[in-house]
């Protein structure tokens, strides 16, 4: 069985399959069918606070997460150009999200 924690980071893998792919192609609608998975840790409760997580990382990973899919609406609303900054700053979310 897996746990919480390897849920999240398979959801966040296909999350970032569909967000590459998408990226690479401009293939916008992939970036909301991805945001699906990348969003599902939250609903379930695979990701949840424990007495030891540092509400700073949570609060940066929050913040570039909701300005990456800021990013991502725009991309989607017809400027093309910021499909590569999306998967950036999505990324640096990631990463941030990896230190909680």
């Amino acid at each position: 069985m897996l746990s919480n924690k390897h849920k999240t980071i398979l959801c966040v893998t296909i999350a970032g399959l569909l967000f590459i792919t998408g990226v690479y192609y401009n293939i916008p609608w992939l970036f909301i069918i991805g945001a699906i998975p990348d969003w599902l840790p939250l609903p379930t409760g695979w990701m949840k606070y424990r007495e030891n997580t540092n509400k700073t990382w949570v609060k940066i990973h929050a913040t570039i997460t909701l300005a990456a899919y800021a990013i991502g609406i725009l991309w989607i609303i017809g400027y093309p150009q910021l499909r590569i900054i999306f998967l950036e700053t999505w990324w640096l979310a990631v990463m941030a999200g990896t230190l909680i």
